[in-house]
């Protein structure tokens, strides 16, 4: 039976917990890098797996950060907190004809969803007005969820600010998501490469 040898034994258990505590902190780091958080119900709350780097194309989910044209009236309204990455699908690519006057977002002049003219506190949302050809370098995104904050509010994403595309990990439907994918007509995006 071995003995404890406080001189020999006691340094090794420290470089033991050192270098158990350095690879845990890297691993940790790694995976902060690429684990977002969904908290709002306009997509499936739970872990999403960010990959940087990637192309996004139509149907593809993506992270980005609030565009800054809308900044100041999320920060003021606390829809989400100050860095928190906005979590969407991509509904339109450059080449594709997308229409958002009226109360409708269509997409190559198909339905896509109903335009809401307010949050759910009763305040007026923006809404831009425009028909044409997605430009390059721009994409459009959009939830199921009626009342999702997306392009319908803020209009185009520049490709620039995508952070990469997004795959759930794990997730639980939120009663607003699961409302939302109910709402017709639907209609396939997968239109470009």
């Amino acid at each position: 039976m071995a003995t404890f040898n406080p001189t020999a034994d006691l340094p090794r258990f420290y470089a033991r917990v050192l270098g158990t505590t350095i690879l845990l902190s890297v691993a940790t780091s790694l995976l902060a890098r690429h684990l977002i958080v969904n908290c709002t119900e306009s997509m499936p709350l739970g872990l999403y797996w960010l990959s940087r780097g990637s192309r996004p194309r139509s149907g593809d989910l993506v992270a980005f950060p609030v565009p800054s044209d809308v900044a100041s009236l999320v920060r003021a309204r606390r829809y989400l907190p100050d860095g928190a990455l906005l979590l969407k699908q991509v509904v339109a690519v450059p080449g594709d004809r997308v229409c958002t006057d009226g109360d409708v977002l269509s997409i190559n002049d198909v339905p896509f969803g109903p335009i809401a003219a307010h949050d759910s506190e009763g305040r007026v949302l923006p809404h831009p007005t425009a028909c044409g050809v997605v430009r390059r370098g721009q994409i459009y995104v959009a939830s199921r969820d009626r009342r999702s904050f997306d392009s319908r509010s803020f209009g185009p994403v520049r490709m620039s600010d995508i952070r990469g595309t997004v795959t759930p990990v794990w997730t639980v439907l939120g009663q607003r998501a699961m409302a939302a994918t109910a709402w017709a007509p639907r209609a396939s995006f997968t239109g470009h490469p």
